[in-house]
């Protein structure tokens, strides 16, 4: 295969960059090419896809979490079995739990297929992951952390003989951390990426984001830190009262809406809601009458 769909991170273990560097609506993924070949995610695109099938079927594929941009290539492997942790398997069972887990079945006016032609189209999941379970492939050989938060069953994969951290949507993006699902968690994101700080990989790769080898801790605390600076702008607009909708048009999430705006704007209020929640939670910001929110302080 060439240099431009594989990179070797260890013998018979490749990463694999998405086209277009990965970014959304494509995503980097890993292969395992050892006794077993094995994906972990499937968004990488096109070119990427038929190379990987020209050498071979795959047998299994590893998602990291329901999302379009990662399992929405699962279709194009119809001989691999799913692997997904057991909170994130409905989602990509069916297309009813993906809009539920998404909370896209409450925004009619979201464009269908958006942009996935006919959108999630459902697979068996295969086996069910849970943490801290040992993936022995023969030459490499993965451990399943649940790094909840992006989505309730997200998970990273760490390779612990050379220190290889694949950390799925704890992506290190200028974006920063995402939470825009219902059944994402602020708190659960946070939390996962101390874990991963913790954990001091020695090679970081992401789902978003070139290969990381240098200061991986202080990279991963400014990606934290990016949910703190949201927090305190919100606190800073609400010294006066504001309702939820008058944050939205602070923008305060996203500097603009790209297209399909309707979608982004739901993004947007979906994770301002998360903030508000927890900052009330905290004692730091209260609901007055009219549906409007103010800081105590």
């Amino acid at each position: 295969m060439s240099k431009d769909t594989l990179i070797e991170l260890m013998p018979k273990f490749f990463f694999i960059p998405g086209e277009c560097k990965g970014r959304f609506p494509y995503s980097n993924g890993l292969l395992i090419d050892s006794s077993l070949r094995v994906l972990v995610d499937a968004g990488f695109g096109l070119s990427r896809r038929e190379e990987i099938l020209r050498n071979g079927d795959v047998d299994v594929i590893i998602n990291t979490h329901f999302h379009l941009d990662h399992a929405f290539g699962n279709k194009y492997f119809p001989k691999a079995e799913i692997w997904a942790h057991v909170l994130d398997a409905p989602a990509l069972r069916s297309t009813k739990e993906f809009l539920a887990y998404s909370g896209l079945d409450h925004t009619p006016d979201f464009p269908e297929g958006y942009p996935f032609p006919h959108g999630m189209p459902g697979r068996a999941v295969g086996r069910e992951l849970a943490e801290g379970e040992i993936l022995d492939f023969g030459n490499v050989v993965l451990q399943v952390l649940h790094t909840p938060g992006h989505t309730p069953g997200h998970i990273s994969l760490y390779e612990p003989k050379e220190g290889i951290l694949f950390s799925g949507d704890i992506d290190l993006s200028p974006f920063g951390p995402f939470y825009g699902n219902t059944s994402s968690s602020l708190e659960e994101f946070s939390k996962s990426i101390r874990r991963l700080i913790d954990l001091n990989p020695k090679v970081l790769v992401t789902s978003h984001s070139p290969i990381i080898s240098d200061n991986i801790p202080e990279r991963l605390k400014e990606y934290a830190e990016i949910i703190d600076f949201r927090a305190t702008k919100i606190l800073q607009a609400l010294r006066v009262p504001r309702s939820k909708q008058e944050l939205m048009e602070m923008k305060i999430i996203y500097d603009h809406y790209p297209e399909p705006q309707s979608l982004y704007r739901y993004f947007e209020e979906v994770m301002i809601g998360k903030h508000l929640r927890h900052l009330m939670g905290l004692g730091e910001v209260k609901l007055i009458p009219n549906q409007k929110y103010k800081a105590y302080a």
